[in-house]
């Protein structure tokens, strides 16, 4: 079908031909006198489906001098005019159509006078119009744009920013004169798609000004084609045209293939995880990923396209950051490995992870796991994933997050990262996520809040160690774009098991979901898992045990089931999980010992509108909810915070002076940050910084629930409380019906950090005189608490957030040649030293807020800057 134009494209033609265009609007001045008639003649096809034809009055005011529209071929009056047609003529299937202007009143037309022409139909057609006599003058013409649209014709799955374009909406053939730059007009590009899996940025709405669009390909397991196709609309400046002028491209096919996957595990083996069973249960959430990720890419893999998994455990006998090599105890427990073998290697009861050491050398750590990547051959299309877990601040190594903390010849770890091809090559965040866990009070949730979304992944706060499996879980379903589905403990079939009550777990899958996965852990406080476990399928009057094979280690069971839809036979598969060989000896199994996952086809995901968060910031949460190509709506999303009840910097502020007081493994030496956080833990006899989980109404709307306003699958609300600084951690719930009108559930988890947002008028500035300076030089103690608007501290140990910068006279350390003072109260303050001719002034940035000028001589005597 070739583009639709219009030919000629001047204007005060006395004759124009529009092709391939289902529609078009013209513009011209009919120069009528007395009781006479102008007008021109249409031919059109026969019998075009959607045909409609109007003609509009306009007079000299656009807006309000717009007569209603006269349908053609019917006529009508308007103003002093009559509009009449011939009898329309067929000849060989071209309909022509002769339409008169009367002027019935004997006054003759204006100089100002317009009239307007629209053509429509729902097919593209061949259009012509030609003027009565030179009394006609077409002023401007516009037919639909054209719409084209290419996409890769091959693309990876899991890919990010797979770019789709339109092309050349606007031809030279588009517009016949010139449209008054009133209504200009300007090209909107609606996006859709078909094919059987889904695609998150395209929804029915799915409308972009910019002529490309960028979206992340699904995840599939056999080749998978998607046709893409574009409606390209013109829309004038004044809404007159709205929806007349568009054209929708032929369909763009891309195919979308399996890509290999490489899972690099990052695990902290300093001292510190010895305690409450940290490192036991980081072993437990190794062999529950990899027995996970097996079951997701099962029957995936070829000879020649191998899926792998590693473990690299890390910790420093040196204290410290230093240059060199580092430390030979950071050691790669299982080399990339072909997951059928790793998962053999992680069953082993002999499988060495090593036991908790020394220090903590968290950027030695990955770097390790990008060097492990970038050596294990040609990087060409594989997709890798790091997962960090790690329970401390760094204290040492060649490499540190933190760029202060880079002395003594050690890199930053973005040098580091930087510094090697490779090494950027494997962190291409096109391939690569790197996902981050805190565990515990006393791990830097800011710095690995930043890094996940440095890494484009996910980051989580772990207080409960025996929670670490469900992370590395969460963690995985991230990389793997796959869903939890809920979990209950009653029957999700609505009726009474007829084995009776028992200690079971139960959950559903939809018709077209590929697989299930799942993993069963100790009970909370337990590291190890006796027995054995049983899934069973209900088949409308019993649970029938699925003949499975069950993966066994000391710390977990873990199965899958493939192939789910021929299981499913276009119906709903209810689950049954019991702890034991079958009801007769079932124990007892809590809801969060089973981690399920239920794969492609139905996904959702949710979004926050901001990579992190000050606060007093607002906080936008959005659920994207679709089932292959077409939105779920009518769903309902609930959501449930659990948030910071207490600020780190403010408590910490209140502790002030008090000793530190923190007991460490003598090998793993505790930061400055952890002593005090220890300490205050200790004072308060806190097992970890206080949570809350709000109730009452969440969202700026009072409710606790995201909506679909625009019923584009898109649900979302606002959240407006970020009063703490701390890990934000939220859980959303959905429930609905599929596209098929089947039920489904959904579990989804996120978690972002918000700082402090100092505020300039909040934070308080005090100068006072200092008498005597051995210096002999005039003294001033000035002494800045930054806060934000509600007056929560920023707090100690953001010496390196604070900039001082000095006109006219001398820091007093700097003249002494000592490092600068660090408090513990919160405060942050300099000695400045200067002469009786100099008016020293300081400009201090606190955590990149710039405070107000200090001018040191005015504030002793009482004046505000």
């Amino acid at each position: 079908m070739p583009s639709p134009s219009v030919s000629p494209v001047q204007a005060s033609k006395q004759n124009y031909t529009v092709t391939a265009s289902s529609a078009f609007v013209t513009v011209f001045k009919a120069g009528i006198n007395a009781l006479e008639s102008e007008g021109f003649t249409l031919t059109y096809p026969e019998n075009l489906a959607g045909l409609s034809l109007s003609l509009v009055h306009i007079d000299s005011a656009p807006a309000s001098g717009r007569s209603a529209p006269v349908p053609l071929p019917a006529g009508g009056s308007v103003s002093h005019y009559s509009v009449s047609t011939e009898a329309p003529s067929v000849s060989n299937g071209i309909v022509t159509l002769a339409v008169s202007i009367e002027d019935s009143a004997g006054n003759g037309s204006a100089p100002q006078e317009r009239w307007e022409l629209r053509a429509s139909a729902d097919v593209p057609a061949n259009w012509t119009m030609s003027m009565s006599s030179g009394n006609v003058d077409v002023n401007w013409l516009a037919v639909c744009p054209v719409a084209e649209v290419t996409v890769p014709a091959e693309a990876l799955e899991l890919q990010k920013d797979v770019e789709l374009n339109a092309h050349g909406a606007v031809s030279g053939n588009t517009f016949a004169g010139t449209v008054p730059g009133a209504l200009a007009f300007t090209p909107h590009y609606d996006w859709a798609y078909t094919g059987a899996a889904p695609i998150l940025e395209i929804t029915t709405d799915t409308t972009t000004t910019d002529p490309s669009l960028k979206i992340d390909t699904p995840g599939v397991y056999e080749p998978v084609p998607l046709a893409f196709t574009v409606t390209t609309r013109l829309t004038d400046a004044a809404g007159l045209y709205t929806g007349l002028l568009h054209n929708k491209s032929a369909p763009a096919t891309m195919t979308v293939h399996q890509r290999v996957q490489d899972i690099v595990l990052v695990l902290d083996r300093s001292g510190s995880m010895a305690s409450e069973n940290r490192f036991e249960n980081a072993k437990t959430a190794c062999r529950v990923l990899i027995h996970l990720f097996n079951g997701l890419r099962e029957g995936l893999s070829t000879p020649d396209r191998i899926d792998r998994v590693a473990i690299i455990a890390f910790e420093d006998e040196i204290a410290g950051f230093r240059g060199g090599a580092p430390s030979n105890r950071i050691q790669t427990l299982l080399p990339l490995t072909p997951l059928s073998e790793a998962v053999d290697a992680i069953d082993d009861p002999a499988f060495d992870f090593g036991v908790p050491g020394t220090n903590t050398p968290i950027g030695d750590g990955l770097i390790a796991a990008i060097d492990l990547l970038a050596a294990a051959g040609p990087i060409v299309d594989q997709r890798f994933t790091i997962i960090l877990c790690t329970d401390g601040l760094e204290n040492c190594g060649t490499v540190a997050l933190v760029p202060s903390s880079a002395v003594n010849g050690a890199q930053s770890f973005q040098n580091a990262v930087n510094s090697k091809q490779a090494r950027k090559d494997v962190l291409d965040t096109g391939r690569c996520k790197l996902s981050t866990i805190a565990l515990g009070p006393t791990a830097d949730q800011n710095v690995l809040s930043q890094l996940a979304t440095f890494g484009a992944g996910k980051f989580a706060l772990v207080n409960n160690p025996s929670e670490l499996a469900g992370s590395f879980g969460e963690m995985l379903a991230n990389a793997q774009t796959v869903n939890l589905p809920t979990k209950q403990s009653t029957p999700t079939t609505g009726v009474p098991d007829p084995d009776g009550v028992l200690p079971a777990v139960y959950l559903s899958t939809e018709p077209d979901a590929d697989r299930l996965v799942l993993a069963v852990t100790p009970p909370d406080g337990e590291t190890v898992f006796t027995g054995t476990i049983q899934l069973a399928r209900w088949d409308g009057t019993s649970y029938l045990p699925e003949p499975i094979t069950i993966l066994a280690t000391s710390s977990d069971r873990a199965t899958s089931v493939a192939k789910l839809p021929a299981l499913a036979q276009g119906a709903p598969i209810h689950w049954r999980v019991i702890h034991g060989t079958g009801p007769a000896d079932a124990e007892p199994l809590a809801l969060g010992q089973v981690l399920a996952y239920v794969d492609l086809h139905l996904l959702a995901d949710i979004q926050l509108d901001q990579d992190a968060y000050l606060t007093g910031d607002r906080m936008n949460l959005t659920v994207r909810i679709r089932q292959d190509d077409r939105p779920i709506l009518g769903a309902r999303v609930k959501a449930v915070l659990d948030a910071p009840a207490v600020g780190l910097g403010e408590q910490l502020t209140a502790l002030g002076a008090a000793p530190t007081d923190l007991a460490r493994d003598e090998h793993d030496e505790a930061t400055w940050m952890e002593g005090r956080i220890g300490t205050l833990l200790s004072h308060k006899k806190w097992h970890h910084l206080p949570r809350t989980k709000p109730t009452g109404g969440l969202f700026v709307d009072g409710t606790d629930e995201l909506f679909d306003p625009d019923g584009n699958g898109n649900y979302t609300n606002t959240f407006a409380k970020v009063f703490k600084e701390g890990t934000y951690s939220w859980h959303l719930s959905v429930a609905g019906q599929d596209v098929n009108g089947n039920a489904f559930t959904r579990e989804l988890n996120t978690s972002t950090f918000a700082g402090i947002k100092v505020d300039r008028k909040a934070t308080k500035i005090k100068v006072t005189r200092l008498h005597n300076d051995p210096s002999g030089l005039l003294a001033a103690l000035v002494v800045i608490t930054p806060q934000d608007a509600r007056g929560e501290d920023l707090g100690p140990g953001k010496d390196d957030s604070v900039i001082w910068a000095l006109r006219e006279g001398t820091f007093q350390h700097v003249l002494r040649h000592e490092p600068a003072p660090v408090q513990t109260d919160g405060t942050y303050q300099r000695v400045i030293l200067y002469t009786n001719r100099q008016s020293p002034s300081l400009v201090v940035e606190a955590a990149d807020v710039v405070l107000p000028t200090i001018d040191v001589r005015r504030r002793l005597l009482g004046f505000s800057d």
